[in-house]
């Protein structure tokens, strides 16, 4: 099949799922790959927008966000769900922030307080995301190969700008609060793929960076934990708990 055309089939399936259509907009200010908006009630559409840099994956974006709308929309009622911040999140974050740069220039002061709501707010979106992502990746992987060269292309840019989070940089930026639980979601998120995939070099950095076993316990709770939709609340609720970000971070019913 043409990959457009199967690009279409997603779109449909998920206007046909709500009852609502999806308008597709390329977004040269949106600063990650893709994302899908699902409407609200009072809402005429869903949004999915995407980065015009990723237009030669397009079709694997669309579809794996279109497979993310519907673990959302086909969910039973009772366990759909929103990851909220807690009250205290920014402010904590903040202070992490301003201790770890206290007496330093390594940053203008003033831009301490932009990064610490964007490392907060990054923390929860990567949280609320990337359990699931393994989940509908695999679907894709198996159910779609001709997918498979797109897909592996985007995971690939996604793993490398994932590695930053080792850098000696990451370290001048932000304390070890902040970089712990990232690197160690990223480090799952490489075990993953390298298993799917049968390449052990894509986790091999984490391994050594000493994230190993973090990811493994992580990729645990996939085993025990049911694949459907209607258990992605217990398995973000069970990376929180374990990487410490239910301290600011909370799931609640849609």
């Amino acid at each position: 099949m043409d990959l457009r055309q199967l690009q279409k089939q997603f779109i449909e399936r998920v206007e046909v799922a709500s009852g609502k259509p999806v308008i597709l907009l390329s977004d040269a200010t949106f600063a990650g790959h893709a994302t899908i908006k699902i409407a609200s009630d009072d809402q005429p559409a869903h949004l999915l927008r995407y980065k015009p840099e990723q237009e030669s994956v397009l079709p694997y974006l669309v579809a794996y966000e279109c497979e993310f709308a519907l673990r959302t929309l086909q969910a039973d009622p009772s366990t759909q769900f929103n990851l909220a911040s807690k009250p205290n999140m920014l402010q904590d974050v903040l202070d992490l922030m301003l201790r770890h740069h206290r007496g330093k220039d390594d940053i203008p002061s003033h831009l301490v307080p932009q990064l610490a709501k964007q490392f907060g707010n990054g923390l929860g979106l990567q949280l609320r995301s990337m359990p699931i992502t393994m989940r509908i990746d695999k679907h894709l992987h198996d159910a779609h190969p001709e997918l498979s060269e797109l897909q592996h292309e985007s995971i690939d840019r996604q793993l490398q700008e994932n590695m930053g989070a080792l850098s000696p940089r990451a370290k001048v930026l932000s304390p070890d609060e902040i970089i712990r639980p990232n690197a160690t979601m990223n480090a799952a998120f490489a075990k993953f793929f390298a298993g799917l995939w049968n390449a052990p070099m894509v986790f091999a950095p984490y391994v050594a960076a000493g994230y190993g076993e973090a990811a493994s316990a992580l990729l645990t709770f996939h085993e025990q934990i049911p694949a459907s939709s209607d258990h992605d609340r217990e398995l973000v609720d069970a990376w929180a708990k374990y990487t410490g970000l239910d301290r600011w971070f909370e799931t609640e019913g849609r």
